[in-house]
């Protein structure tokens, strides 16, 4: 027992390291790569020509980083921006959402084992009412959970363990939660990459192009949906 325990304080303290590690690493080489504008306009004719003689083999890439990525809690800005302008809307969408859902599971597995205690401990203290308003069904209820805007990505991905939910449920329901505002998401930015590619001027009026209107329309309709509907059903204050 007493061996056991020293294990797990070992492998998660390393996970710690490892997650602190990526996250200082990503801000601090990330803020002038491909999360700056300037960046991708600079580089916009390289970045193309490498997505259109190497495509396979960076969505493959891209589809193992993003499970590596998920599963050390990262949140899914930088991949959306990426997959929006290196891979494209479709496969950039499909690609994200299931690295999201294979990631997620694979958190769950490793948190249920190494963190449980402190995960349920913490989400108690600060989500003292999510449950409480679990129903029968923790597919469905994790499903809205997801697809709620608002809660940290972090927080999403670890409340399986609160909920000691199967890992199928896990995955489908991050899975299917999860498609749609990915999908939004990625399609306003392969807008904002195609308006790029273009030379188009970067201004106001750009979204009001179809290919970035109606993505953001979507995102404005989801939001306000999920707060006055479902969150008040899944989430009571």
């Amino acid at each position: 027992m007493e061996n056991n325990l020293k294990i797990k304080i070992f492998i998660g303290t390393f996970y710690a390291l490892i997650v602190l590690a990526v996250v200082v690493a990503f801000f601090y080489f990330g803020q002038g790569t491909f999360l700056s504008t300037e960046y991708l306009i600079a580089n916009k004719k390289h970045i193309y020509e490498l997505r259109d003689q190497y495509f396979s083999s960076i969505a493959i890439v891209y589809f193992f980083f993003a499970i590596l990525w998920f599963f050390l809690l990262g949140f899914g800005t930088p991949l959306v921006i990426f997959a929006g302008f290196a891979i494209g809307v479709m496969w950039g969408s499909i690609l994200t959402t299931l690295s999201l859902a294979i990631g997620t599971s694979l958190l769950y597995l490793f948190a249920n084992y190494f963190f449980k205690n402190f995960i349920v401990e913490y989400l108690n203290k600060h989500y003292p009412k999510i449950k409480k308003n679990i129903n029968e069904n923790e597919f469905s209820y994790y499903f809205f959970i997801r697809v709620i805007p608002g809660i940290p990505a972090q927080v999403k991905g670890l409340l399986p363990v609160l909920f000691d939910m199967k890992v199928k449920n896990v995955f489908w329901a991050t899975l299917l939660g999860e498609a749609i505002p990915i999908t939004i998401a990625v399609n306003i930015v392969g807008g904002f990459a195609n308006a790029i590619q273009a030379d188009k001027e970067l201004n106001f009026n750009l979204l009001f192009s179809p290919e970035i209107f109606f993505p953001l329309l979507a995102l404005g309709l989801m939001v306000i949906i999920t707060n006055f509907f479902i969150k008040k059903r899944y989430i009571k204050k």
